[in-house]
């Protein structure tokens, strides 16, 4: 499909739709809904395709200086089987792809109203058959759908169109025991219904009395119309919590029900309806808004199981749902998945089966859960590799984005949100180096060179990982030690460079880097020397750290006692090798089982962020005075500039290179 004109989109946008399910993926504003309701639109969706176009739906700039002049909604049906063909011979190209046109002029006419001017095949001027919409059923569940006005009786119920479809052809048995039952109600013949044959006696009698014979009327009592529509417009649905009930008398009125089994019941409707598919030729589109409200996540992936399930059995059916839940995005095969995001005044729609993964779509698959699908609807993305990085870059984040604002002010230029939470940027852990895997979504390397991908800024932050140094063992008298052969015993021994002495890295993610960073999307950055607690120390932060493995220590002694030395030098030293050796020190401890990563990265986390609030309750009402309470945080703690880089570039700011 491809739009123009509408909504959000003033460039011609294309949408690329999976045979099958289509789950629509994307932050809001991203224009998901834009394309359930442009689909709406072109398909004649009962409830919405009668509906008049207003001005509200033409595209107009956000400076509202331009509005689209026209809204033009082209659909192409393609991979049709033989007898789909001929059901849309006339809409069909030369290759039968059935292609179907909807163009709406901003010019409205004498009454108002903006023209719908539809048709199929490659011209205006192709023979046009309306009846052919009677070949196709589209089927629109809104987001928080009233589903208990759509279930109870009366001409909009779902339940009556549903019956409608099941009868078919035999509607005249339900018509005709239903008049049978009418009929001995106005006889009452068998003296069943005396009540009822007094009260329409006794209705007569007043309205003879109270008008006249002259001017009067009389009435009769019946169940219900016998008119086959009427009579499924009547039918309410009631129901039992829980399943395999048959007494009639235990079952509830669904007012009574909850909201989130009432939106079951109302779309285990649409789904018996879809049942009917088997046996006819209709093509059916069915698009479905939001479907996790009111749903608990086990509900919910027990729809989605179930709808995957639906789309593999009914060939004809194709589905298309917008989706905020991390829950229902994490349940499903990616192939599946379309990311939605607005970028240049259009839609990007990307399918996740068009990116090339290679290898990496079945970890992908089975990686991407709950907490990690976040990256779906994200404006941002860093990827790092355990949990200290994960705790503590939402905190340098505020930090670095100080940083940049303030010179950003001092050269009158762009600002970015002051926080990754304000920023849509999700810090994502994938708990070792595996980027190759992920950074595939956002850019070609290791040996992936497709040419869609993520239009997402990602930034992935590794350890440079220098290799560790073989060196010889000795026992405690000094003795060098030996193998059964004589051979000299060798252990491996971690390096703690110097920062003047950069290492070449161990690390295999590191030869990602040229392939990534040539990319539109993605950046990998690594530390410079060792790893992330390193690097950070080393950069002027061992005074700071130092106290916060202080605080952690659990019994006083030699630890306490070298933490408080470190502290005392306030990052002042005379040389790197002393700088290196509590650095080192720093290090060892922070991973010892005294402590731990992610305690450590807690602690440290929770200090930052007392100081940054202490801060920015400073700012007065004016913000005169938010540079001068910006450079106070920037100087909380140092941030290596790896770390610095990908944090700017996961929220869309500049990065130079250095």
């Amino acid at each position: 499909m491809n739009m123009s004109g509408y909504k959000n989109t003033k460039e011609s946008s294309e949408i690329r739709l999976n045979k099958g399910l289509n789950v629509l993926v994307g932050e809001n504003g991203s224009g998901k809904t834009t394309i359930v309701n442009a689909l709406r639109l072109i398909l004649r969706e009962n409830e919405f395709s009668y509906m008049n176009i207003d001005e509200d739906d033409f595209y107009i700039s956000l400076d509202k200086q331009y509005s689209g002049s026209n809204i033009r909604i082209d659909l192409t049906l393609e991979s049709l089987d033989s007898n789909e063909q001929v059901t849309f011979l006339t809409w069909c190209d030369a290759d039968y792809n059935a292609q179907l046109h909807l163009e709406v002029n901003s010019n409205p006419n004498r009454k108002g109203y903006y023209k719908k001017e539809i048709w199929g095949g490659a011209s205006k001027s192709s023979i046009f058959e309306e009846e052919t919409f009677d070949y196709i059923d589209c089927i629109y569940l809104p987001p928080l759908r009233d589903a208990e006005e759509k279930l109870v009786n009366g001409k909009r119920s779902r339940l009556a169109q549903l019956l409608k479809k099941q009868y078919g052809d035999k509607k005249d048995i339900l018509v005709q025991n239903v008049s049978e039952f009418n009929e001995q109600i106005t006889s009452n013949a068998e003296n069943k219904y005396n009540e009822i044959e007094t009260a329409k006696k006794n209705i007569n009698t007043k309205l003879e009395e109270a008008l006249g014979q002259r001017l009067g009327q009389s009435i009769n009592l019946q169940f219900a119309e016998t008119s086959f529509n009427k009579i499924v417009e009547s039918i309410k649905m009631v129901f039992f919590p829980g399943i395999q009930q048959s007494d009639p008398d235990k079952f509830r009125d669904i007012a009574t029900n909850s909201l989130g089994y009432n939106n079951l019941l109302y779309i285990a409707t649409v789904f018996a309806e879809l049942e009917l598919l088997k046996d006819n030729n209709l093509m059916t589109v069915l698009l479905i808004e939001e479907p996790e409200a009111h749903l608990h996540p086990q509900l919910q992936v027990k729809f989605i199981k179930y709808l995957e399930e639906v789309t593999r059995n009914l060939k004809n059916l194709q589905v298309v749902i917008t989706t905020h839940s991390p829950v229902l995005a994490s349940s499903i095969d990616i192939n599946n998945l379309i990311h939605i995001s607005q970028l240049a005044d259009r839609i990007i729609a990307t399918p996740f089966k068009e990116i090339d993964l290679g290898e990496s779509k079945n970890y992908i698959n089975r990686w991407l859960d709950v907490t990690k699908s976040t990256l779906l609807f994200s404006k941002g993305i860093i990827f790092v590799e355990g949990i200290s990085e994960a705790m503590l870059i939402p905190t340098f984040a505020k930090i670095v984005l100080a940083q940049y604002n303030k010179e950003a002010l001092d050269k009158s230029e762009r600002l970015l949100p002051t926080s990754l939470e304000e920023a849509g940027v999700s810090t994502i852990n994938i708990n070792g180096i595996n980027f190759k895997h992920f950074m595939k979504l956002f850019s070609n390397c290791d040996g992936s060179s497709g040419v869609e991908h993520l239009p997402i800024f990602c930034s992935g932050i590794t350890d440079n990982d220098p290799p560790k140094l073989e060196v010889l063992v000795y026992d405690e008298q000094g003795q060098l030690r030996k193998d059964k052969d004589g051979e000299p015993l060798t252990k491996l021994q971690d390096t703690f460079p110097l920062p003047s002495e950069p290492p070449i890295g161990a690390n295999s993610a590191l030869r990602l880097v040229p392939d990534i960073n040539q990319s539109t999307w993605g950046r990998l950055f690594s530390s410079p020397l060792k790893t992330f607690e390193y690097d950070l120390a080393i950069s002027g932060n061992t005074s700071l750290m130092a106290k916060a493995i202080h605080d952690l220590w659990p019994t006083e002694g030699s630890v306490k006692k070298r933490c408080n030395l470190i502290f005392s030098k306030n990052n002042g030293y005379s040389n790197e090798h002393e700088l290196t050796e509590d650095a080192e020190y720093i290090f060892k401890h922070i991973d010892a089982d005294e402590v731990g990563k992610g305690i450590y990265a807690q602690e440290l986390s929770d200090y930052i962020e007392t100081q940054i609030k202490e801060q920015m309750d400073k700012v007065n009402a004016t913000k005169s005075n938010i540079k001068d309470v910006y450079s106070i945080i920037s100087n909380i703690i140092n941030i290596p500039n790896y770390i610095r880089k990908s944090i700017i570039w996961a929220c869309g700011g500049e990065v130079l290179d250095e």
